[in-house]
């Protein structure tokens, strides 16, 4: 097997990439009257990426042999070009005006437009080292395809898209006496996406009203709450985002081949990967109610939310949806729910010191409402999705430890999936039948967390600042499969040093032998915890004062350090607990998640 210390020692520095991003935007405002303006704002995000790659003969030792061989008699070439654009307009037209020193209203209408274009080009060649007239040099200026003669093995490639949004806004607000609030928002979206499904326009609103409970006379003779504000809303909000399955052209399916035989004949046809009827915009209905406060001469913030959204007609890819047919269809819902808890305390000691401490926690209860089958498996074996059940939790079977002995066999109930031995894993009953079959699988894991919290601290001593944020998640799992790869065989996890050897030495982890069937099978044995305290970022910053801005002619200076991600807590013996997937199939660890770089960023910021 190939020792990965290869790839570092031989393919390292071999990529050569050139990366070019340009961001910005303008806008404009004009006052036709005091109480009315018109914005218009544009912003561009131009991406430019070029790479070149060289991959080398690969060269190994043979310890039986004694040997060095190359694993490949080829080296190649391979070089990408690509361009994303990303641009937006907005023309916001508002009015504002107070009437009678009570009454204050506010009205927006606009329009705003956003606009993807991605282009991507490949090629490649290889050539013969052996009958290579010459072999391409190790110097990076010689890295190009032309440099190969071997056209035979030429390859290419290229991609590209479009995607447009457009949205007509309109929105009210209104108070009366600066205690009682009224919002109302509407906007109709058009999604590119839907264009050739007959829905590329829907509606979506909102509504909301807050109390400011503080102003009323009954609270201004206490001196302990400055500040209390009790608000609710409601609202219907839109998602066109397809998922990889429908890709940028949902509506266009590519076309699968298949052959037919009649005869003497072979008949080709085409037919749609799968079926893509009517899709339309998903919606999410939301609605929450909580209250702000701010107490001890605004030095306490406290603001707690209960939320509810469900989410309808769910952009689902179907397997077998339409008897052999797969499908892309808006089918089924979900409800998440639960509380968010957000709070602050800032304060000063003496005259150059302040500080800032606050927190956040939000809990999620998430179950799915209807489905358009009975379930979906996203993983097409671990993650499962059915009505009241979480999305894309974890389907197996539950270990209740190591078979022993051959008479723990026998006084077990009876695995009908594989011959079991001693040391091979023991799984749970779960129907009482008194066998092991495939109707004892069940829910072995939640993917999505308890709850979510992060928690930071700022301090400012004269000119320097300092910032300290964390973030976290806890009560979810992962489905870790990582270390079943081919090259753990020769190097396995270090949990693995308690296996079972004989009996009596372990109840949990397995006997080293992955040709054992029950190790192969979804179970609870590949289930960890998920949950996770990551340092996510410190920036320890300083102002330069007024008396050197004035020599240097500056509005402002502050030059700074940031460390992202300098240290993560977690339980999981992946490379990182965050494991993303598909919305449908997420958490689930096979070993190809990049671990979370540290990143130290040093720099400047100027205002003229």
């Amino acid at each position: 097997i190939s020792n990965p210390m290869i790839d570092i020692e031989e393919f390292a520095a071999h990529n050569k990439a050139q990366n070019y991003r340009f961001a910005g935007n303008v806008y404009g405002e004009i006052n036709f009257l005091p109480e009315l303006k018109f914005r218009a704002a544009f912003s561009i995000d131009y991406l430019s990426n070029n790479s070149r790659l060289f991959t080398p003969v690969k060269y190994e030792y043979d310890p039986d042999l004694g040997t060095i061989n190359a694993r490949s008699d080829r080296e190649s070439l391979s070089q990408t070009k690509s361009n994303t654009l990303n641009a937006q307009q907005d023309y916001i037209l508002t009015y504002a005006k107070t009437f009678a020193d009570k009454h204050d209203l506010t009205l927006m209408a606009g329009l705003t437009t956003n606009f993807t274009n991605y282009e991507e080009l490949t090629g490649g060649r290889s050539q013969n080292v052996a009958s290579a007239d010459l072999p391409i040099p190790n110097d990076p200026d010689k890295w190009w395809i032309s440099s190969i003669g071997d056209t035979a093995s030429a390859t290419n490639g290229g991609s590209q898209y479009r995607k447009f949004t457009m949205s007509y806004l309109f929105r009210a607000l209104y108070n009366y006496n600066r205690r009682y609030l009224v919002n109302f928002s509407f906007r109709r979206d058009g999604a590119s996406v839907f264009k050739y499904t007959g829905n590329t326009w829907d509606n979506f609103y909102s509504v909301g009203a807050g109390w400011i409970m503080s102003e009323e006379n009954f609270m201004r003779n206490q001196h302990v709450i400055d500040y209390l504000k009790i608000k609710g809303s409601y609202g219907v909000l839109g998602n066109q985002n397809v998922g990889t399955e429908g890709g940028n052209y949902p509506a266009f399916p590519t076309l699968n081949s298949s052959n037919a035989i009649f005869g003497d004949n072979i008949i080709s046809s085409y037919a749609q990967a799968y079926l893509a009827t009517n899709l339309r915009w998903e919606k999410t209905k939301a609605w929450e109610v909580g209250f702000e406060m701010q107490m001890f001469n605004q030095r306490l913030h406290i603001e707690p939310t209960y939320y509810s959204k469900k989410t309808e007609d769910l952009i689902c890819y179907l397997e077998s949806f339409m008897g052999a047919q797969d499908g892309l269809i808006n089918s089924g819902s979900i409800r998440n729910r639960g509380f968010e808890l957000s709070g602050s305390w800032s304060d000063t000691i003496g005259d150059d010191f302040r500080y800032t401490v606050s927190g956040n926690l939000t809990t999620i209860d998430n179950e799915v409402l209807t489905l358009g089958k009975t379930y979906y498996q996203g993983d097409k074996s671990v993650a499962v999705s059915e009505p009241g059940k979480p999305i894309g939790y974890f389907y197996g079977y539950e270990v209740e430890g190591i078979y022993q002995n051959k008479a723990d066999i026998a006084s077990s109930p009876e695995n009908t999936l594989a011959a079991v031995a001693p040391g091979d894993l023991k799984f749970r009953d779960v129907t009482g039948d008194g066998k092991i079959t495939e109707a004892d699988r069940t829910m072995i894991g939640n993917p999505t967390p308890d709850f979510t919290y992060g928690y930071s601290v700022n301090l400012q001593y004269k000119n320097f600042d300092l910032g300290i944020d964390f973030q976290g998640v806890y009560g979810n799992e992962l489905f870790n499969t990582s270390f079943l790869s081919a090259y753990a065989q020769y190097n396995y996890h270090t949990k693995r040093l308690g296996r079972w050897n004989g009996e009596g030495t372990s109840n949990w982890e397995p006997i080293l032998d992955s040709s054992r069937a029950t190790q192969m099978m979804n179970s609870s044995y590949f289930i960890e915890d998920g949950s996770y305290l990551r340092l996510k970022n410190i920036q320890l910053g300083y102002s330069f004062g007024d008396r050197i801005l004035k020599k240097i002619r500056l509005k402002a200076l502050r030059v700074f350090m940031n460390i992202d991600n300098l240290a993560t807590w977690s339980h999981n013996t992946g490379y990182t607990p965050e494991i993303g997937g598909t919305a449908l199939a997420f958490g689930i660890d096979t070993g190809d998640t990049y671990p979370m770089p540290t990143t130290i960023t040093f720099g400047v910021n100027v205002s003229f």
